[in-house]
This record gives structure tokens, C-alpha cells and sequence, in this order.
């Protein structure tokens, strides 16, 4: 924004002169007097121009600063309609959340929003899922996805599903300090050794619809659950975004906070990290009772192409434009009052 500074330009001052006569004196005194008067006058108007400049300046500044402001804090709160609607459904409890008329146009991040996960999701002292939460998930599942999946019929999803002939992978879960819920090796692991086989544990959603559809058939916590371990993958080079999760504790393995911490990586069976394998290999020796950390990283995250996230961020971007032009109304009050104050178009 430039400011435009204003001369002023003054009158010049006449004086009299002994070599006039008295009565030409007198008018040259009283021509004085009379440009002084005029030329403080228009100092005077011109200060009350300035002060009112200096103050409507202030005052587009203080609103410059404060519209972004405003802007950022309606985008942050998500648009009407979802305000709307989490204040419609009033303290949500623990059961399932009822379907709204637009519930097919959320995404993802809506859904966490909306069923107000982020206060259950922050709190890193949640028990383990029980068996009746595994079941209570199953059956929603069933209900809504899949009416033939089963779990494992040798180990339940407590302890995990069967990796081999041997038995079930070689974790179990408990409480990590800082992370919350975790996985720790069950035994020595040595490199090289699967760890983890996405194929024999994951569910993978047909489409965003049915993966919707499963979190309003679930209690609410157990929605937001879901809504923490959702991710995307592609099985193959060129094939279809899936929207992917798991029904046993496989799907509480954390992300290691640095590189280092990170000791095991999806393979494509020949050594090499692989975005579209299910199968996690240890990249070093793992000791007993160490956590298995994994790097989120390894899957692309492309809600949008798996179904759950595009129209929401339409909708998102729709909100924004709203905000915009109501602050181009009022951008718009603003000047028409600065004008009026100025006497500008008067």
C-alpha cells in the first residue's frame, strides 16, 4: 500500500513600508493580517485533512492485517455447513455419528473433523483396542464392506494374524512412552527377516464410498481410530489409489522419529524398497522388546485419488471464496466511509 504525502503549499506574507502613506500602510497591514488569517485557515483544513489521512491510513492497516486474520480463522473452523452440523449433533458420546444429508460429499479430513477426533486422537495414553473392539469393527465391516471377511481362525486380532507356518508375526503391542499405541518385536529379528505382511492383514476398501459408509457404522472413537490408521497405496505401477486399513493390532506400527529409528521398510522381495508391496522387511537386526518402526513416508498419501478427500477440499475451496468476496464487501464499506470522511465525490 503507498501512502501519498501531501505539500502544502503557503501564501506568501506582505509587510508595510514607512515610504507608503499612512492609509496605504494600513491596507498593507490589514492585507497582512487577511492572508495570515487565509493561509492559517487553510492550514488548519489541511491539518484536519492530515489527521483525518493519518487516522483512515491506521485504520487500513490495522484492517489489512486483521483481514488475513479473520480469513485464516473461518477457513481454519471449516465452512458453515460443517459448523452447522457439529453443533446440530450436540455432544456426539461414543456411539455412531448419524448421517447427515451431504455425508457422501465428506472427506477424510472432514470426517476427522466433524466426529471431533482430535482431543480422542491426542491422547497417547488410549488403551489397546479390546477383543470386543476388534469384533465391534468386524462387524461393521461385515455390515457395510465385506460380508465374508473373517479373522484369523488360529490367532485373534489381539495378538495379531498368522504370518507363516511358524505362527504370528513377530510383534506384540503395547503402550509406547510418547507415541501411544505401538509394536515391539516379540524376539530377536534379524535383517533381512519379514516382519510384516500387509497382504495377510490389511482390508482394503473397494472405494471411498464403502470406506465412508464403514465409519458411520462405527462407534465414534472407534470411527476416529479408523480415521488415524487410514492410508493409500497402489499395488501396482499404474493401478488404482485404495484406501487401506486393518482389523488387528498390525495396524498400530509407528513412524520412527528420525531415520535412524526406522528399522523396517516394505520390500518388493528382491532387496528394494518398494511403494507397492504390503510386505515389511527388517532393514537391520531388531532386538527383543524393540519397537518396529516404520516411515509413513514409504506410502504416497493421495486421499483425493482414493476417493476420500476430493470433494471435501472442494468444498473447502468453495468456503474460501466466500470469505474472500464478503471481505471485498466490506474492503468495499471501508472505502465508500473513507471517501465520505474525506469529502471525496461530494
Amino acid at each position: 500500500m503507498a501512502i501519498t504525502h501531501r505539500h502544502i503549499t503557503t501564501a506568501n506574507e506582505a509587510g508595510g513600508s514607512p515610504l507608503l502613506p499612512i492609509s496605504t500602510q494600513t491596507n498593507a497591514t490589514t492585507s497582512f493580517y487577511d492572508a495570515n488569517k487565509k493561509n492559517l485557515g487553510r492550514k488548519h483544513t489541511a491539518k484536519q485533512l492530515s489527521d483525518k489521512s493519518v487516522a483512515v491510513v491506521a485504520a487500513l492497516a490495522f484492517l489489512g492485517l486483521l483481514t488475513p486474520m479473520l480469513l485464516f480463522g473461518n477457513y481454519h473452523r471449516g465452512n458453515s455447513s460443517s459448523s452447522n452440523l457439529r453443533s446440530a449433533l450436540g455432544d456426539l458420546g461414543d456411539g455412531p455419528v448419524p448421517r447427515p444429508k451431504n455425508w457422501k460429499t465428506w472427506g477424510f479430513h472432514g470426517f476427522r473433523d466433524n466426529f471431533r477426533c482430535h482431543g480422542y486422537l491426542s491422547d497417547r495414553t488410549k488403551p489397546l483396542p479390546t477383543m470386543e473392539d476388534w469384533e465391534t469393527m468386524l462387524k461393521a465391516y461385515n455390515q457395510v464392506v465385506d460380508p465374508t471377511y473373517k479373522f484369523d481362525p488360529d490367532i485373534p486380532p489381539t495378538q495379531g494374524y498368522r504370518l507363516n507356518e511358524d505362527g504370528a508375526q513377530p510383534y506384540y503391542a503395547k503402550l509406547s512412552p510418547g507415541k501411544g499405541r505401538g509394536l515391539f518385536a516379540s524376539r530377536d529379528i534379524q535383517k533381512g527377516e519379514i516382519v510384516h505382511d500387509g497382504n495377510k492383514s490389511d482390508v482394503v476398501f473397494p472405494d471411498g464410498l464403502s470406506w465412508k459408509r464403514y465409519m458411520f457404522a462405527l462407534p465414534r472413537t472407534m470411527a476416529c481410530d479408523q480415521a488415524e490408521w487410514t492410508f493409500t497405496q497402489k499395488f501396482k505401477e499404474g493401478g488404482p489409489m485404495r484406501v487401506v486399513s486393518s482389523l488387528n493390532i498390525a495396524i498400530l506400527m509407528n513412524e520412527g522419529n528420525t531415520v535412524k529409528d526406522v528399522n523396517v521398510q516394505p520390500e518388493d522381495g528382491n532387496g528394494k524398497p518398494s511403494e507397492y508391496s504390503a510386505v515389511f522387511y527388517a532393514m537391520r537386526d531388531i532386538k527383543k522388546d524393540e519397537e518396529i518402526l516404520m516411515d509413513y513416508a514409504d506410502y504416497d498419501t493421495d486421499f483425493n485419488a482414493a476417493g476420500i478427500g476430493h470433494q471435501v477440499e472442494q468444498s473447502k475451496m468453495e468456503a474460501v471464496k466466500t470469505y474472500v468476496h464478503q471481505a471485498a464487501m466490506g474492503w468495499g464499506m471501508i472505502f465508500r466511509q473513507v471517501g465520505s470522511t474525506l469529502g471525496l465525490g461530494s
